[in-house]
């Protein structure tokens, strides 16, 4: 097949109604080869015979039920996102010793199990299957992990334990409600954590360190506490959006020195008078807030607290007459104290000592 391309590097035949491939390809020198968005059930084992040198390829949008079998072993990357793959035979492919990056999203895989015999593995993808567990014993290497829009429903620690390489973490879209404190811990790099739209009722306990972009929008959080919060020092961006928190704790954002982004848009904010110490708080240290429109009192729903004139003024007026009436508490005091000290002294003249 294809005699005259035999120096043929790059091999791209997306979009052209493929139904079937016949092998072997005589393209000794190939590296890139994709054969996206075809008509393919059954790939025949004998066509990657002559492919050496292949460190790329794509199958993605095809109607393949499983991952072909005499793969090269020279392949870093193998993609098969969109296919109807039910089941990955991994001991098939545990002879790609070099593969760094798998893509498997939008197939009907209910589970992933023996993903460890790939040992070079950095990048994992399996979002939009039909996980309900995350997927077991892991290679170690792994730095991106895509679980999103599954079903997953637990986050433990024993999945996570050697994941020390571990920088980019999807589990959004899922319906994660129990989410174990210091799940974690060992993943001492991961920096990119997405927990969005799951049924999460508060944020997870001793999380990572390391985290810059904590994603929880989507959420029933109804706080936002230090105890949480307070290890994060190096988060610079934090999605707090739709969920049902009503007041920020102060201590919490004084302890996120590198927060540039808080996303707040979609919870019932209380704005009592408290809420403009916040947001000197987030003014003082330069946070972007998007959203935070009150709801409640009501005489504050659809305000701004983050903007609104009409909170400032109301609270300076407020705070203005606790002032005042906190000197006049004091003046009521230190006049009680100077006339009980002259009873005292009228007192003292009706004892006499000789």
């Amino acid at each position: 097949m294809l005699p005259s391309l035999i120096s043929l590097r790059s091999l791209m035949v997306d979009g052209n109604n493929i139904e079937s491939l016949a092998g072997p390809l005589s393209l000794p020198h190939l590296k890139y080869m994709s054969v996206e968005n075809n008509k393919l059930h059954l790939i025949p084992g004998n066509v990657f015979t002559s492919l050496q040198n292949l460190q790329f390829l794509s199958f993605s949008g095809n109607f393949l039920t499983k991952i072909p079998t005499n793969l090269p072993k020279s392949l870093l990357s193998l993609k098969m996102e969109r296919n109807q793959l039910k089941v990955v035979r991994f001991r098939d492919v545990r002879h790609l010793e070099n593969l760094s990056r798998l893509y498997l999203s939008e197939n009907f895989l209910s589970s992933i199990d023996g993903v460890q015999l790939l040992t070079n593995l950095t990048t994992l993808e399996v979002s939009q299957n039909r996980l309900q567990t995350l997927p077991p014993r892991l290679p170690a290497r792994l730095q991106k992990l895509d679980c999103s829009s599954n079903f997953i429903q637990k986050v433990a620690a024993p999945e996570f334990q050697d994941l020390r390489d571990l920088k980019h973490l999807f589990l959004d879209n899922n319906v994660v409600s129990v989410f174990e404190a210091g799940a974690l811990q060992k993943c001492s790099q991961l920096s990119n954590l997405a927990l969005e739209q799951n049924l999460l009722l508060s944020i997870p306990l001793r999380l990572p360190k390391t985290l810059a972009r904590l994603d929880l929008k989507g959420n029933a959080i109804q706080n936002m506490s230090e105890r949480e919060l307070r290890d994060l020092k190096l988060l610079q961006v934090l999605n707090l959006r739709n969920n049902k928190i009503s007041a920020l704790d102060l201590k919490a954002l004084e302890g996120l020195p590198r927060l540039r982004h808080l996303y707040l848009d979609g919870n019932p904010w209380n704005c009592t008078c408290s809420v403009l110490r916040a947001r000197e708080v987030l003014k003082a240290k330069g946070t972007d807030v998007k959203g935070g429109q009150c709801a409640a009192p009501a005489e504050r729903q659809g305000e701004s607290w983050m903007s609104s004139k009409k909170i400032v003024r109301q609270c300076e007026h407020h705070l203005h007459q606790n002032e005042k009436s906190k000197e006049n508490k004091k003046k009521l005091k230190l006049e009680d104290s100077s006339s009980s000290r002259l009873s005292m002294d009228d007192d003292d003249d009706d004892y006499e000592i000789d």
